[in-house]
């Protein structure tokens, strides 16, 4: 950990610092991404609703991943209609006041993400169906737009630091990288992902590896009796197909682990489907 005294008994942390300006120059090929953050009334997406939005555009060269300009960031409050928990506000620090009469124009949201070709945040999975589900509320429809990178999955933390990070949480990160910051409000929140990308140097990784396609190994067939093998080996619940499923980034990788059902799991008929990285967290 970093800013760890001599006897490794004493950790000092600075304050998270104001993004500096970049130094490579824009080229006429480098692209746009932007990270994004939400805060909301809670877990659901289909029941709770979006409080606050933030988003921080940058532009990068898609060869060196060296990050050439940022923009100005965009911070936007939304009423949900209904008073805010006393837990939630507890966690963001987010009031009935700051929100009253406030609104998202979510057209302009989407019109704005669409211009990117990575959306990156923290939670991708989290994060992307709050904000398709703001946009079918608004009646704005579904269309195929830029890939969700997310900084928990794509990026190899564990090769990030000298000892094992006990969580990937942002909170933490910052803290193994030697600084703190104002949690969870998401103004504060993208600004702790930029800082992090550019410290460790790991923007590269993660847009090789969220633009890849991911590979899943669906178990089709498997006996009920074959639940608990199946998690153990990480397999997950699929209930729209009502199948268990893992995921890979190697297509290798992939066609290994269907091999081992086949050898290993009388019955099961292992299917290999590759998923668009455009499509991945999405609810549809």
């Amino acid at each position: 950990m970093k800013h760890l005294s001599k006897d490794g008994q004493t950790v000092v942390l600075e304050k998270l610092p104001k993004l500096k300006p970049p130094d490579a120059k824009r080229g006429d090929n480098d692209k746009l991404a932007i990270i994004l953050d939400v805060e909301t009334t809670g877990l659901s997406s289909s029941q709770d609703r979006v409080i606050q939005l933030a988003i921080r555009p940058f532009y990068f060269n898609p060869e060196t991943f060296w990050i050439t300009g940022i923009a100005r960031k965009t911070t936007m409050f939304n009423d949900p209609g209904e008073p805010i928990r006393e837990e939630i506000t507890k966690i963001t620090g987010i009031t009935d006041k700051d929100v009253s009469g406030e609104s998202i124009d979510w057209e302009w949201v989407r019109k704005a993400l669409h211009r990117a070709e990575f959306i990156i945040t923290h939670n991708a999975k989290f994060d992307r169906q709050f904000v398709e589900a703001e946009f079918a509320r608004a009646s704005l429809p579904y269309s195929e737009g830029p890939i969700w990178s997310c900084s928990i999955n794509y990026i190899d933390w564990l090769a990030v630091f000298p000892t094992k990070v006990p969580s990937k949480s942002l909170e933490v990160l910052c803290a193994w990288s030697g600084y703190f910051y104002d949690s969870h409000t998401a103004d504060v929140d993208v600004d702790a992902v930029f800082h992090l990308l550019r410290l460790h140097d790991r923007l590269g990784e993660l847009i090789v590896r969220s633009g890849s396609p991911e590979h899943r190994v669906f178990a089709v067939n498997s006996p009920i009796q074959q639940n608990q093998l199946l998690k153990r080996r990480w397999y997950k619940w699929d209930p729209s197909v009502s199948m268990w499923y893992k995921s890979f980034e190697k297509r290798e990788d992939a066609e290994a682990d269907a091999q081992w059902l086949e050898e290993n799991i009388n019955g099961v008929d292992p299917e290999i489907f590759e998923l668009d990285p455009k499509y991945r967290y999405s609810p549809e």
